[in-house]
């Protein structure tokens, strides 16, 4: 959902939305990709995909291949982010143990 931060004033007063897209680097590639993993079914297989590879060269024509991950270093990402999230939850239910209780019983 674009927020109205998002937004932007033109001369005649309307609004035009757009998403802010960070400058690129590789491990904002990544970050997306983890995204796209968690997210839709299939699209781990995509990873690997000659043609996958190609759109992302051509979005970006300066990635060599090594910049592209393989399906096998975005798994060890999802991985890690699972990890990072458990903790996270475990951390929360620590500060708050009257919301632990709840969730519990």
């Amino acid at each position: 959902m674009i927020t109205a931060s998002q937004c932007q004033a033109t001369l005649n007063g309307s609004l035009t939305c757009q998403p802010c897209v960070a400058p690129f680097s590789v491990q904002g590639l990544v970050n997306h990709l983890v995204e796209l993993i968690v997210t839709e079914d299939e699209a781990f297989y995509l990873l690997d995909k000659l043609v996958f590879r190609r759109l992302l060269h051509y979005l970006h024509p300066e990635l060599t291949s090594k910049d592209i991950p393989h399906c096998t270093k975005i798994c060890q990402e999802v991985l890690a982010c699972s990890v990072q999230a458990e903790s996270n939850v475990k951390e929360t239910l620590q500060v708050h143990p009257a919301f632990a209780c709840q969730v519990m019983c």
